[in-house]
């Protein structure tokens, strides 16, 4: 509970009016791409743009938000992605559940990064007893705690620009639930790949990851799941805002319940802006599991606030206003 009401208050807190007029990057100018540019103005993220004119501004702000959009990007992020899941198991309950998930980039060569992504999930988990027994003087309060964590290890080489976005690694899911009712009681292991383009203003592609459970306590149920997760992002013209759809679709082959895939469809957006001289992203999507088993919920109201450090080192800035501008 406490770290739900922290997420919640810190997420008001970025979210308060007057927050965007702490964006201090300037928007395109019309004037042509030779005309001397202004006095320089920080960057998102720190780069340095005294030698760009307005439209290469424009285009590297744009490509650090696209950056932000790609999970084998050049860009560390941490984001806190609150779920608010309605309608779950056979009492139609609510579920909290906070994933705290770093993403790090490791230059490994000129040509290779290495992306390490951990995922670190709190669940507030509702009682599965009946109304009556709810209603008793013994009630069925919720279960408040960590689940199992997960590390995602994504090899990502180097491609030219408005080629294929790809990188593929192994990912380890560890029995970290504490109390234990909250995991899997397994330690799991299985690939996990992601391939994406970048045409014009759109970003676009798909994350999949398998996993298998090969050690942990024999009296609980082996882990064989898959996930999938196509993602679609148009970056509107002129601003930081930015249309999104991400559904997680999941499968639990070795699940006793039908249907084992959860489904779901909808989508939002999200908001890039400076708070000081810190690049965050503020992003919120709702989404209805058309297909599920018992055990999911009915909808989710996804809410993430993300803190963006761009990688500086590294990374040539007139290559990447060049990349951005030829996509």
């Amino acid at each position: 509970m406490t770290f739900r009401l922290l997420a919640w208050a810190l997420a008001a807190f970025v979210a308060a009016p007057g927050v965007a007029v702490a964006q201090t990057a300037p928007e395109a100018s019309p004037e042509p791409a030779q005309t001397a540019a202004p006095a320089a103005s920080p960057a998102p993220g720190g780069f340095d743009m005294s030698s760009l004119t307005p439209e290469q501004q424009a285009a590297l702000k744009e490509a650090i938000i696209k950056a932000s959009q790609n999970p084998v990007g050049n860009i560390a992020i941490l984001p806190f992605q609150n779920n608010n899941n309605y309608g779950l198991g056979p009492y139609t309950r609510y579920q909290y559940n906070l994933n705290i998930q770093p993403v790090i980039p490791i230059m490994l060569s000129k040509n290779l990064t290495l992306i390490a992504r951990s995922i670190f999930p709190f669940v507030d988990q509702p009682s599965f007893a009946p109304p009556p027994v709810c209603a008793s003087a013994v009630g069925c309060g919720s279960t408040f705690g960590l689940s199992d964590m997960q590390e995602q290890l994504f090899f990502a080489p180097k491609t030219k620009p408005g080629a294929l976005i790809y990188g593929i690694g192994p990912l380890f899911q560890f029995p970290t639930a504490t109390p234990q009712v909250l995991g899997t009681g397994k330690w799991s292991a299985g690939p996990a790949a992601v391939a994406l383009v970048m045409p014009g203003r759109w970003v676009i592609g798909m994350l999949a990851t398998q996993l298998w459970s090969f050690a942990g306590k024999t009296t609980t149920t082996p882990v064989n799941t898959g996930l999938f997760q196509p993602f679609l992002n148009y970056n509107i013209p002129g601003n930081q805002f930015a249309l999104s759809t991400a559904p997680i679709i999941t499968s639990n082959y070795a699940g006793s319940q039908n249907p084992k895939w959860t489904v779901p469809l909808g989508g939002g957006g999200s908001y890039t802006f400076k708070l000081g001289d810190q690049l965050m992203q503020l992003s919120a999507l709702y989404y209805t599991n058309i297909v599920r088993p018992v055990s999911a919920p009915q909808t989710t109201l996804r809410l993430v606030w993300s803190l963006l450090f761009p990688v500086k080192r590294g990374t040539d800035v007139q290559e990447l206003v060049r990349e951005n501008l030829k996509q």
